[in-house]
């Protein structure tokens, strides 16, 4: 996995609404064999709200919809889970869905632009 670089916007979250910088870092692997991504995200989220010291850099990314794929994307926008693990730890595959708390609902987009926008298409 080289570090893809998407756009991660919202329609569903106010807090993720704002246009942030997703680097794709690495693929993980759900004990179901479903895919996710651990990605970099630019500017972070305040942490505060998570219970976290610091802010959220790092979030693990799955597909909502049945059919779609993290890796590769094969619709834009890519409608994903946006979660962090439970325990402040580095996960490793296979994960459970148990080791993660849902913060959010977002697409990813491939410009920036699009993710302003909420461009379908």
């Amino acid at each position: 996995m080289g570090s893809e670089i998407y756009y991660l916007s919202s329609l569903d979250s106010t807090r993720f609404e704002p246009v942030r910088e997703c680097r794709f870092v690495r693929l993980l692997t759900f004990d179901s064999g479903k895919t996710a991504v651990e990605a970099r995200l630019s500017p972070a989220v305040v942490g505060q709200d998570f219970n976290r010291a610091g802010d959220i850099e790092t979030v693990i990314l799955s597909p909502r919809h049945e059919g779609s794929s993290i890796d590769p994307i094969n619709e834009f926008p890519c409608f994903v889970f946006i979660t962090i693990p439970q325990q402040h730890e580095t996960l490793q595959s296979p994960i459970r869905s148990d080791d993660l708390d849902i913060i959010g609902w977002g697409e990813l987009y491939r410009t920036h632009e699009d993710a302003e926008l909420h461009s379908f298409g």
